[in-house]
């Protein structure tokens, strides 16, 4: 049994159909918020679900989608995002990202920091992020 679980495990290996590109994060002052952009691939055949994202950065981390309503712009948390088999999902200014509230310390241009994001099908990912303008 041990041998055909670690044979299914070399020939299908469940990190590699999520890859995560292009992360990174907005500078900001302690205490403020900022928020973390990147693109989620799938190249699985079955959907993954985004569902939590840590940090030791900030006192707060939370999924964002910007929305719109009538003539009204606002954020609002939500719960996960699901990521379809054969496909990418971008989270990004104006869209979805994810909200760093209460930053620890300040985050400026060049700054690296440490993510966790927790997909229910492929577990945890870990990333690091680069401040950019």
């Amino acid at each position: 049994m041990k041998t055909l679980i670690l044979l299914f495990l070399i020939f299908f290996p469940p990190q590699e159909n999520i890859k995560i590109k292009d992360a990174w994060i907005r500078p900001a002052p302690e205490k403020m918020t900022s928020a973390l952009y990147f693109t989620i691939e799938n190249k699985g055949e079955t959907a993954d679900t985004l569902y939590k994202v840590a940090s030791d950065m900030a006192a707060k981390v939370e999924i964002h989608e910007t929305y719109t309503e009538g003539e009204m712009m606002g954020m609002r948390e939500v719960d996960f995002i699901v990521i379809p088999g054969k496909s990418s999902f971008e989270l990004k200014p104006g869209a979805h990202h994810v909200m760093l509230m209460k930053l620890k310390k300040n985050i400026k241009v060049g700054d690296e920091e440490n993510f966790t994001l927790y997909f229910k099908g492929v577990g945890e990912i870990k990333i690091t992020a680069k401040a950019k303008k």
